[in-house]
């Protein structure tokens, strides 16, 4: 009788500790999730400036190369 009570608590025991442990992983799992939806995000924005960075040097130089050839022009 006393072996088996014993038993009953160490299999309770040893349930509640694999359910805390689970809910501690599912938690964690969460997390990671979280971290890398925002990991993701920033790299988003960050690779949108760097286009928007490229757009604006390429105009530039667009610029620059539209405005010698009309010196060009205008010295012959």
């Amino acid at each position: 009788m006393k072996t088996s009570m014993n038993l009953t608590r160490l299999t309770t025991g040893l349930m509640a500790s694999l359910l805390l442990a689970g809910s501690a992983l599912a938690m964690d799992s969460a997390a990671i999730e979280e971290r890398m939806a925002k990991i993701s995000e920033q790299t988003a924005t960050s690779e949108a400036s760097r286009v928007e960075a490229l757009e604006t040097q390429v105009k530039e130089l667009e610029a620059l190369i539209q405005m010698m050839l009309d010196e060009e022009d205008s010295d012959s």
